[in-house]
């Protein structure tokens, strides 16, 4: 044992949940793990045994709590004392908020994880930077969002210090529990309406024949008492009706439970219970979709899909609408028949109209998503893998990787990806040989440690000559402020430069033939 280790998560519980990996790592290293979170999730924390013990942040702590300035700072000395004495090692920090960081740093111990707010205002220095996994999960959510496919619990894994390993392995059971369905979701754009979730459990019982179980919290009692009562016979309403450790046996005794991007769904899939995540609006599952190998996600197929904002600037929210409910109740019983892959959408009677589906894959470089159903591929969707691979080499230093033509495979469907030969009026091939020089005199300019007017104006230059290098500068520039380890940036650019040639001759001869390049042959990093 190498002693305590403090994790100060301020999330809610969907995030305390994917916030398990982390944890998991921090125990197999040896340490005692103790975990400060929100009072209103730390019973729920304690019934999931997240941690070696769990705590509650005082109230000095909660900014809606009326207490005069002299008792808040009393009480956080005594807090900041109480801990100090209790020696411990190091502390994690999970999340960019400024109450937690402070906490950390008055500890006067090693910090990982957030160390520091982001602000890049003029003359901050690198007190105003993030860098690493915390630095990538700010900028992951505040731009490039829409081409992030590293999940957040492999980046809360980062936080510990070391290469994240593989994520849990998928469900080797087949069950005959009911199909949970999971009513809730703390946004409205990311739940059904009504009507379509009773149509989904009625299509459910007529296609699988078992019980069908609604879970949800007290808000949506009244609708699993609508949906049980016009249901009929096999449909059972538990939303409102149980308490976290109850919550816990209902989706444990799951054949598979059906949910969207909420705590049930995490919850699920930590306890290896098959799962279908439903992701609409602003829910990215590549981001929060269930941490688990064989998971399914139906995802929108809508071009404006992940939106931003929560859908506050859509008027008819119609990515809910797709796909139909018979069409998911064919998919959900496939799943609790332990179909996956090819296996499993083959099996579809018809398509999803306007949905597409997913399917996790554990993997060495954290947990991956390919598409089993087929759709194009872009040359976004063909950058969004190349950078997922740059971030990964870059801030894990990691050689695991899969062959670039199956990553790219996995984002346009297995065995009938058709890539798209142009990028706009500007071919594929010249598209990402741009791309290319463009990441070439980035890495010059970064050897060069130019600093000052001149080196913003070369930036500039290089953010309008080579558009597609926005996802990149956006990181390394804006949030790092171009003072990133140099060394690993080398390596990983000298790799993206070789893939993005790559990915060129794969448009030609299309993903799956051919250029099945081992990485090592490339660079050893």
């Amino acid at each position: 044992m190498q002693g305590k280790c403090l994790v100060i998560q301020e999330a809610r519980l969907g995030d305390l949940i994917q916030t398990i990996p982390l944890m998991n790592d921090l125990s197999r290293s040896g340490y005692r793990t103790v975990l400060l979170v929100r009072p209103g999730v730390a019973s729920a924390a304690r019934g999931l045994s997240v941690a070696n013990e769990v705590r509650a942040w005082p109230s000095f702590g909660d900014p809606a709590v009326e207490m005069p300035l002299a008792k808040r700072l009393m009480e956080a000395r005594g807090f900041i004392a109480s801990l100090r004495r209790e020696n411990f090692e190091r502390v994690v920090v999970m999340n960019h908020h400024g109450t937690g960081i402070l906490l950390a740093r008055l500890l006067g111990i090693p910090v990982s994880g957030f160390e520091r707010m982001l602000d890049r205002k003029e003359n901050s220095g690198d007190s105003g930077l993030l860098f690493g996994w915390p630095g990538y999960l700010v900028a992951s959510s505040r731009g490039i969002r829409g081409l992030n496919r590293i999940h957040l619990s492999d980046m809360w894994r980062g936080f510990a210090g070391r290469q994240p390993g593989p994520p849990p392995g998928g469900s080797k059971r087949q069950s005959a529990g009911p199909v949970a369905v999971v009513l809730g979701g703390r946004s409205p754009y990311r739940r059904w309406e009504p009507e379509a979730i009773l149509s989904l459990v009625r299509h459910i019982r007529r296609l699988d024949g078992g019980e069908v179980v609604l879970t949800g919290g007290p808000e949506d009692e009244a609708l699993g008492a609508f949906i049980e009562r016009e249901g009929g016979q096999g449909v059972r309403n538990l939303a409102g009706k149980t308490d976290v450790e109850g919550l816990r046996a209902v989706l444990a005794g799951a054949g598979v439970v059906v949910s969207p991007d909420t705590a049930p769904l995490h919850l699920a899939a930590s306890l290896g219970v098959p799962t279908v995540g439903l992701f609409f609006a602003g829910a990215l599952f590549f981001e929060t979709g269930a941490f688990r190998d064989g998971a399914v996600s139906v995802v929108s197929s809508m071009e404006c899909y992940p939106c931003a904002g929560e859908g506050a600037s859509c008027p008819h929210r119609s990515c809910r609408d797709a796909p139909g409910p018979e069409a998911l109740a064919w998919l959900i019983a496939g799943v609790k028949r332990g179909e996956r892959g090819m296996e499993l959408v083959a099996k579809l009677p018809k398509a999803l109209p306007g949905a597409e589906i997913w399917e996790a894959m554990a993997s060495p470089s954290g947990l991956l998503q390919r598409v089993i159903s087929p759709r194009e591929l872009t040359r976004e969707r063909i950058l969004a893998r190349l950078l997922r691979r740059f971030y990964w080499r870059y801030l894990s230093c990691g050689e695991d990787l899969p062959d670039l033509s199956r990553e790219l495979v996995m984002e346009g469907g297995e065995g009938k990806a058709a890539i798209s030969g142009e990028a706009g009026n500007v071919p594929l091939s010249v598209w990402l040989n741009r791309l290319e020089q463009g990441v070439d005199l980035y890495v010059h300019l970064r050897e060069a440690e130019l600093r000052g007017a001149q080196r913003d104006k070369l930036v500039d230059r290089l953010a309008s000559d080579f558009p597609m290098m926005w996802p990149l500068l956006h990181f390394l520039e804006w949030v790092e402020g171009g003072r990133g380890p140099v060394r690993p940036l080398v390596a990983a650019a000298e790799m993206l430069v070789r893939e993005a040639a790559e990915a060129a001759r794969l448009s030609v001869s299309g993903p799956g033939r051919g250029f099945r390049h081992k990485e090592r042959i490339h660079v050893a990093i």
